[in-house]
């Protein structure tokens, strides 16, 4: 829940030798296999802990004594799911922005995805929190369903409610920090139900109200929701835009310009709003992923009205 330290040397053995031999996301390659869909155990949020509860937690150690939480909410539905791969293969430029330039202090990242709850076999995984390589061991394990039901919405609500209710962090119990939350989107929500709650998350009875409204102000008590909207057809003829900043407020969006971008947009979200400056975030990343990118992501940035400072 937060121990030990990234290392780039591990990242570039482990995965540079899965992916030589075409052997990442070996969870969901087995899934598919096997027929059997399903959350791998460590992401299951339905499965209680060794202390027989069901949370996922960031704390403070002697490594790590200001923790800070972020959360990479990915979209598994089909047109989506090609990201948490990119995410993947850029661990290594999102740690180095982060830990290296002094983005962040002490970073816990976990990963999740969400789908559709209405037609979905698997809309929810949520990992714990880490401050090494078993960020990469859990993006490993994603089961990247690509389903979706054409209803035009998908229930990252879902993700939220669980996310309200079920994390305990020190930033926020210690420090009075609010988290951040990455919620990669497209679509806009639609409802979720008690039975989508019981039979996903694991809870006999909502833990709070269900609507769209009510969740993110659940959710935003405790996290800073930040929302990259890659703003597709699906999301222009739903108004996505819209939407997620009439739940949020504008300073919460960033409309992605570039997908294969989303770690740097990530790293550079963080930066930007923990108190560095556009131009330094955009040599930065220039030296890490290239001027084109640093481009692409210094536009998204500039386009987002400024949020710098938000706790």
């Amino acid at each position: 829940m937060g121990g030990g330290s990234w290392s780039r040397d591990t990242y570039d053995a482990v995965t540079g030798a899965r992916a030589a031999s075409g052997a990442t996301f070996g969870y969901d390659r087995a899934a598919r296999r096997s027929g059997k869909y399903e959350a791998h155990p460590d992401l299951d949020p339905t499965r209680l802990g060794r202390d027989g509860r069901n949370l996922r937690e960031s704390r403070d150690s002697a490594e790590h004594a200001a923790s800070l939480p972020i959360v990479v909410g990915f979209d598994s539905t089909g047109s989506m799911g090609s990201v948490p791969r990119v995410v993947q293969q850029k661990l290594a430029t999102l740690f180095g922005l982060l830990v290296d330039k002094g983005y962040a202090t002490d970073p816990q990242v976990a990963v999740a995805t969400y789908g559709d709850a209405t037609c979905d076999r698997v809309p929810l995984q949520v990992s714990q929190f880490e401050s090494d390589n078993r960020i990469d061991e859990n993006l490993d394990r994603l089961l990247l369903e690509g389903g979706g039901g054409g209803n035009d919405g998908e229930t990252s609500n879902l993700l939220l409610y669980y996310l309200a209710h079920h994390t305990v962090t020190d930033a926020w119990e210690k420090r009075g920090r609010k988290g951040y939350v990455f919620l990669i989107a497209d679509e806009k929500q639609i409802p979720i139900t008690a039975e989508h709650v019981r039979r996903f998350v694991g809870d006999p009875q909502p833990l709070g109200g269900l609507d769209v409204a009510t969740i993110a102000a659940d959710v935003s008590r405790t996290w800073n929701v930040r929302v990259l909207l890659i703003n597709n057809a699906a999301a222009l003829q739903q108004r996505s835009q819209e939407f997620y900043e009439g739940l949020f407020g504008p300073d919460s969006l960033t409309i992605v310009q570039d997908p294969t971008a989303i770690a740097e947009t990530i790293a550079a979200i963080v930066g930007f709003e923990e108190g560095k400056d556009l131009a330094t975030i955009t040599d930065d990343l220039t030296v890490a992923a290239g001027r084109e990118v640093a481009l692409r992501v210094g536009k998204s940035l500039a386009a987002r009205r400024p949020a710098v400072g938000l706790r």
